[in-house]
Protein backbone atom coordinates (compact mmCIF):
# COMPACT_ATOMS: atom_id res chain seq x y z
CA UNK A 1 0.00 0.00 0.00
CA UNK A 2 1.49 3.42 -1.14
CA UNK A 3 0.98 6.15 1.37
CA UNK A 4 1.44 9.52 -0.49
CA UNK A 5 3.47 12.07 0.68
CA UNK A 6 0.31 15.02 0.27
CA UNK A 7 -1.92 12.53 2.21
CA UNK A 8 0.40 12.55 5.41
CA UNK A 9 0.36 16.33 5.12
CA UNK A 10 -3.31 16.56 5.48
CA UNK A 11 -4.20 14.76 8.00
CA UNK A 12 -2.62 13.44 11.53
CA UNK A 13 -0.63 11.13 12.10
CA UNK A 14 -3.48 8.57 14.00
CA UNK A 15 -5.67 8.95 11.35
CA UNK A 16 -2.58 7.68 9.10
CA UNK A 17 -1.81 4.90 11.71
CA UNK A 18 -5.38 3.59 11.89
CA UNK A 19 -5.08 3.33 7.74
CA UNK A 20 -2.49 1.45 8.12
CA UNK A 21 -3.71 -0.99 11.08
CA UNK A 22 -6.83 -1.38 9.17
CA UNK A 23 -4.49 -2.19 6.02
CA UNK A 24 -2.45 -4.87 8.25
CA UNK A 25 -5.55 -6.36 10.00
CA UNK A 26 -7.19 -7.40 6.83
CA UNK A 27 -4.02 -9.35 5.58
CA UNK A 28 -3.39 -10.88 8.69
CA UNK A 29 -7.05 -12.68 8.40
CA UNK A 30 -6.07 -13.25 5.17
CA UNK A 31 -2.95 -14.82 6.46
CA UNK A 32 -4.39 -16.43 8.92
CA UNK A 33 -7.10 -18.39 6.46
CA UNK A 34 -4.25 -19.71 4.23
CA UNK A 35 -2.20 -21.09 7.38
CA UNK A 36 -5.43 -23.05 8.57
CA UNK A 37 -5.82 -20.48 11.37
CA UNK A 38 -2.76 -20.52 12.65
CA UNK A 39 -0.92 -17.18 12.89
CA UNK A 40 2.52 -16.84 14.32
CA UNK A 41 2.97 -13.48 16.60
CA UNK A 42 4.42 -10.99 16.57
CA UNK A 43 3.44 -11.04 12.82
CA UNK A 44 5.58 -8.23 10.48
CA UNK A 45 4.71 -6.18 8.10
CA UNK A 46 7.02 -4.51 5.54
CA UNK A 47 5.65 -1.77 3.49
CA UNK A 48 9.19 0.21 2.28
CA UNK A 49 12.59 -0.25 2.96
CA UNK A 50 14.61 0.39 5.94
CA UNK A 51 17.17 3.06 5.19
CA UNK A 52 20.39 2.17 4.02
CA UNK A 53 22.23 3.31 6.48
CA UNK A 54 21.87 2.22 10.09
CA UNK A 55 19.57 4.25 11.81
CA UNK A 56 21.64 5.74 15.49
CA UNK A 57 18.99 8.10 17.17
CA UNK A 58 15.84 6.54 17.75
CA UNK A 59 12.69 8.73 19.56
CA UNK A 60 9.72 6.72 20.64
CA UNK A 61 6.53 8.72 20.73
CA UNK A 62 3.93 8.18 23.53
CA UNK A 63 1.44 5.72 22.03
CA UNK A 64 -2.32 6.24 21.41
CA UNK A 65 -4.41 4.14 23.67
CA UNK A 66 -7.62 2.60 21.96
CA UNK A 67 -8.48 0.71 25.31
CA UNK A 68 -10.47 1.20 28.09
CA UNK A 69 -7.29 0.85 30.54
CA UNK A 70 -7.13 4.71 31.02
CA UNK A 71 -2.68 4.33 31.52
CA UNK A 72 -2.10 1.63 29.00
CA UNK A 73 -0.81 3.67 26.63
CA UNK A 74 1.83 5.32 29.47
CA UNK A 75 2.66 1.47 30.84
CA UNK A 76 2.94 0.32 27.89
CA UNK A 77 5.38 3.11 25.92
CA UNK A 78 7.38 3.37 29.37
CA UNK A 79 8.39 -0.46 29.25
CA UNK A 80 8.73 -0.59 25.31
CA UNK A 81 11.26 2.52 25.33
CA UNK A 82 13.18 0.89 28.23
CA UNK A 83 13.54 -2.39 26.53
CA UNK A 84 14.73 -0.47 23.28
CA UNK A 85 17.28 1.20 25.66
CA UNK A 86 18.38 -2.11 27.23
CA UNK A 87 18.85 -3.63 23.77
CA UNK A 88 21.63 -0.82 23.89
CA UNK A 89 22.22 -0.62 20.03
CA UNK A 90 20.49 2.76 19.88
CA UNK A 91 20.98 5.94 20.99
CA UNK A 92 16.88 6.23 22.47
CA UNK A 93 15.91 9.84 23.16
CA UNK A 94 14.78 10.51 26.57
CA UNK A 95 11.41 10.56 27.61
CA UNK A 96 12.10 13.65 28.88
CA UNK A 97 13.27 15.60 25.97
CA UNK A 98 10.43 14.14 23.66
CA UNK A 99 7.64 15.62 26.07
CA UNK A 100 9.70 18.94 26.44
CA UNK A 101 9.62 19.07 22.27
CA UNK A 102 5.71 17.91 22.76
CA UNK A 103 4.89 21.00 25.19
CA UNK A 104 6.81 23.91 23.18
CA UNK A 105 5.21 22.40 19.74
CA UNK A 106 1.46 22.49 22.05
CA UNK A 107 1.46 18.59 21.38
CA UNK A 108 -1.41 17.51 24.26
CA UNK A 109 -1.46 14.41 25.86
CA UNK A 110 -3.72 11.79 23.81
CA UNK A 111 -2.76 13.53 20.62
CA UNK A 112 -0.34 12.70 18.10
CA UNK A 113 1.48 14.91 15.75
CA UNK A 114 0.98 16.15 12.22
CA UNK A 115 3.59 15.82 9.47
CA UNK A 116 4.14 19.33 9.95
CA UNK A 117 5.29 18.90 13.84
CA UNK A 118 6.71 15.46 13.24
CA UNK A 119 9.38 16.84 10.74
CA UNK A 120 9.80 19.46 13.69
CA UNK A 121 10.37 17.25 16.13
CA UNK A 122 12.76 15.01 13.85
CA UNK A 123 14.99 17.98 12.88
CA UNK A 124 14.88 19.14 17.03
CA UNK A 125 15.60 16.07 18.27
CA UNK A 126 18.26 14.69 15.21
CA UNK A 127 16.69 11.31 15.52
CA UNK A 128 16.26 9.72 12.05
CA UNK A 129 13.84 6.91 12.86
CA UNK A 130 10.04 7.37 15.18
CA UNK A 131 8.81 4.23 16.97
CA UNK A 132 5.11 4.80 17.84
CA UNK A 133 2.04 3.09 17.39
CA UNK A 134 -1.44 2.01 19.46
CA UNK A 135 -2.29 -0.29 22.74
CA UNK A 136 -5.50 -1.36 21.03
CA UNK A 137 -6.80 -3.87 23.69
CA UNK A 138 -6.14 -4.51 27.14
CA UNK A 139 -8.30 -6.99 29.41
CA UNK A 140 -7.61 -8.15 33.00
CA UNK A 141 -9.77 -11.66 33.37
CA UNK A 142 -9.46 -13.00 37.07
CA UNK A 143 -9.89 -16.31 38.03
CA UNK A 144 -10.10 -18.67 40.75
CA UNK A 145 -6.39 -18.18 41.90
CA UNK A 146 -4.93 -15.66 38.96
CA UNK A 147 -4.99 -12.43 36.65
CA UNK A 148 -4.53 -13.62 33.53
CA UNK A 149 -4.02 -10.05 31.45
CA UNK A 150 -4.62 -9.92 27.91
CA UNK A 151 -2.74 -7.28 25.17
CA UNK A 152 -3.15 -6.16 21.88
CA UNK A 153 -0.35 -3.76 20.07
CA UNK A 154 -0.08 -2.13 16.78
CA UNK A 155 3.78 -1.03 16.72
CA UNK A 156 5.30 0.91 13.55
CA UNK A 157 8.31 2.44 12.80
CA UNK A 158 8.28 5.56 10.56
CA UNK A 159 11.12 7.76 9.02
CA UNK A 160 11.27 10.44 10.48
CA UNK A 161 11.44 13.10 8.11
CA UNK A 162 9.21 11.79 5.43
CA UNK A 163 6.42 10.58 7.49
CA UNK A 164 6.10 7.44 5.88
CA UNK A 165 5.26 4.01 8.11
CA UNK A 166 8.59 1.57 7.49
CA UNK A 167 7.23 -1.26 9.14
CA UNK A 168 4.26 -1.72 11.29
CA UNK A 169 3.66 -4.94 14.06
CA UNK A 170 0.68 -6.25 15.32
CA UNK A 171 1.06 -8.12 18.22
CA UNK A 172 -1.16 -10.06 20.92
CA UNK A 173 -0.55 -11.85 23.78
CA UNK A 174 -2.57 -13.48 27.19
CA UNK A 175 -1.02 -14.01 30.28
CA UNK A 176 -1.18 -17.79 29.66
CA UNK A 177 0.59 -17.55 27.10
CA UNK A 178 3.64 -17.80 28.97
CA UNK A 179 2.56 -20.95 31.06
CA UNK A 180 5.34 -23.62 31.27
CA UNK A 181 4.75 -26.14 33.53
CA UNK A 182 1.70 -26.24 36.63
CA UNK A 183 1.24 -22.61 37.43
CA UNK A 184 5.33 -21.35 36.29
CA UNK A 185 5.60 -18.77 33.68
CA UNK A 186 2.22 -17.49 33.98
CA UNK A 187 1.91 -13.55 33.81
CA UNK A 188 -0.40 -12.11 36.04
CA UNK A 189 0.42 -8.16 35.26
CA UNK A 190 -0.05 -6.05 32.26
CA UNK A 191 3.56 -4.63 33.56
CA UNK A 192 4.62 -8.00 32.87
CA UNK A 193 2.94 -8.62 29.60
CA UNK A 194 3.91 -5.65 28.36
CA UNK A 195 8.28 -6.25 28.88
CA UNK A 196 7.54 -10.04 27.22
CA UNK A 197 5.81 -8.53 24.30
CA UNK A 198 8.24 -5.37 23.90
CA UNK A 199 10.99 -8.07 24.04
CA UNK A 200 9.49 -10.21 21.78
CA UNK A 201 8.71 -7.05 19.15
CA UNK A 202 12.62 -5.97 18.82
CA UNK A 203 13.61 -9.63 18.65
CA UNK A 204 11.83 -9.81 15.85
CA UNK A 205 12.91 -6.24 14.32
CA UNK A 206 16.90 -7.62 14.62
CA UNK A 207 15.94 -10.74 13.10
CA UNK A 208 14.43 -8.90 10.24
CA UNK A 209 17.49 -6.83 9.51
CA UNK A 210 17.33 -3.72 11.62
CA UNK A 211 20.62 -2.40 12.00
CA UNK A 212 22.10 -1.58 15.35
CA UNK A 213 24.29 1.88 15.16
CA UNK A 214 26.45 1.07 18.57
CA UNK A 215 28.46 -1.76 18.37
CA UNK A 216 28.12 -4.58 21.25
Amino acid sequence: MEIKLQEIRQKPLNLFISKTFNYGILLLIIMAITSCGKLKLPQLQKLTPLPKEPSCRIAVLPLNNESSHPLAAKIVYKIFMAELISASKFDVIQEGNILKTYRQLRIFPGKQPNFDQLQILADRLNVQLFVTGTVNEVKENPSSRYTDPSLTLTIQIVDAHSGRTIWTTYHKRTGFHYQKVMHFGIVTSLSGLAKKMSQEIIDLWFREGLEPCIDQ
